[in-house]
Formats: structure tokens, C-alpha cells, sequence
């Protein structure tokens, strides 16, 4: 699958509508708020009258602000933002802990990954089962490396979206890559609840590799179903009073 990049932050353009997207997604600036001025963005340099047209331009086509006449450029309302948008997707998760989009991401996951790994167990060519078995091998090798898992764990489902040879379910999993990352990150910080998954993600390669579309889109529903228990308990362990 081909990350889809999200917009560079390199240079004072990038920052801006870094800035901006932010404070947006962060709730400072809220639905009908106007933009700060030039001066008031907290950016390490001066920001000029064409940078921000430049950014309001960039925010405007995700769908978070609108510039019209005599009123100048506000936050539009949540509902008209481009929520799918990856920029979007990673400013959410930048902003912080967030427990009702990791419930959505879950209820999406539901939606398309049993369904990629079905359609994997009857498309993948024997180098992309190949290419699945190796991303499961590098979760098995970082079960005391979190970072080594999470590559492993990314990759892993990033396969088998691609394996599904369906356009579409892989445009979404590349979409929503900033998102799953945050949410894996959240699951996998303890070592047991990475060897809990570990058997986990190896009944669904095994059942891919079988080429058993029943089995292979179970085990992923029952992946996913401990994920999403995964997360109630770690919210249930932090909200409780230290």
C-alpha cells in the first residue's frame, strides 16, 4: 500500500496550516470563530499576508475554514469538515486523548478489515501472504520492543488491505494509517496485552494462508473485538483515582 503523505510542516507555509489545523481540531478556535491575525499564530517567525492566504487556501479545501467578503475567513462547523481528510485524521489525534474517535475507528475497523481479510484469503498472491507473514514475524520478534511491534503491527494490517485487492478498502486504510498507529500505539504500550496478540494476528495470516475466507474474516472480527476491549480497559485503569 502507498502512504498517502500528509501536508509538510517543513518551511513557514507548512507551519502555519499546522498551527492553524490544530488549534482548530484542539477546540481554541471554534465554529464561526474568525482566524488570528498574522501576529497572533505561534510560529518561530513573522508570518506574511501571502503565507496566510496560502494556508487559509489549504485549510479551506479540508473543509475547516471559510473566507467571505466583509466577514473575512472563520472556522466553518464541524460538520462540514473533511474528517477523513489525513491531516485532519492527525491533527484530531495530535490534539490528544481521544476516547470517541478510537470507538469510531473501531466501529470502521469492523466495517472493512474482516472484509479485506476474506477477500485476502482468495486474492493474495503467495508473495503478498509471503510479505504477511514477515510483517506477523516482526510483531513476534518486538514483543518486548514496542516500536518494533508497532512497525510490525502497521505493516501487518497494511497488507492485508492491499492483499484484498479492492481499491477502495485500501484508500481507506491509508486514510485512516495516522489514526490506526495512535490507536495501536494506545493497545500495545504493555507487554501482555502484546503477547495477548500475538496468537491473535497469527490465526488470521494462518487463515489467510489456508485460503479459508470464513475463518480468515472471523479471526479478524475477534482481533478487533479484543482491541476494542483492550481500550475499555486501559480508559477503566486511567480514570481510576491514583
Amino acid at each position: 500500500m502507498t502512504k498517502r503523505a500528509t501536508y509538510p510542516r517543513r518551511g513557514l507555509h507548512g507551519e502555519v496550516v499546522h498551527t492553524i489545523g490544530l488549534q482548530i481540531l484542539r477546540g481554541e478556535l471554534e465554529p464561526g470563530d474568525p482566524l488570528p491575525a498574522e501576529e497572533a499564530l505561534s510560529v518561530d517567525q513573522s508570518v506574511s499576508r501571502t503565507v496566510l492566504r496560502e494556508a487559509i487556501r489549504v485549510l479551506a479545501a479540508k473543509g475547516l475554514v471559510q473566507a467571505r467578503p466583509k466577514t473575512g475567513t472563520r472556522v466553518r462547523p464541524r460538520a462540514e469538515w473533511n474528517v477523513l481528510d489525513p491531516d485532519v485524521l492527525a491533527w484530531r489525534v495530535e490534539a490528544g486523548p481521544d476516547g470517541a474517535l478510537y470507538e469510531q475507528v473501531t466501529e470502521v475497523r469492523f466495517g472493512i478489515e474482516p472484509q479485506a481479510a476474506r477477500l485476502s484469503a482468495t486474492r493474495a498472491t503467495d508473495e503478498e501472504i509471503a510479505g504477511i507473514r514477515e510483517a506477523f514475524e516482526t510483531m513476534e520478534s518486538g514483543v518486548k520492543n514496542q516500536a518494533v511491534y508497532l512497525a510490525g503491527d502497521l505493516l501487518f494490517h497494511e497488507q492485508i488491505l492491499t492483499a484484498s485487492h479492492n481499491e477502495l478498502l485500501g484508500h481507506l486504510g491509508t486514510v485512516l494509517r495516522a489514526v490506526f498507529r495512535t490507536m495501536f500505539e494506545y493497545t500495545t504500550t504493555s507487554q501482555t496485552s502484546r503477547r495477548r496478540a500475538i496468537p491473535l494476528h497469527g490465526a488470521i495470516i494462518d487463515r489467510i494462508a489456508a485460503r479459508d475466507p470464513d475463518a480468515a474474516e472471523q479471526a479478524m472480527r475477534t482481533l478487533i473485538g479484543d482491541t476494542a476491549a483492550d481500550i475499555r480497559r486501559t480508559k477503566l485503569r486511567e480514570s481510576k483515582p491514583r
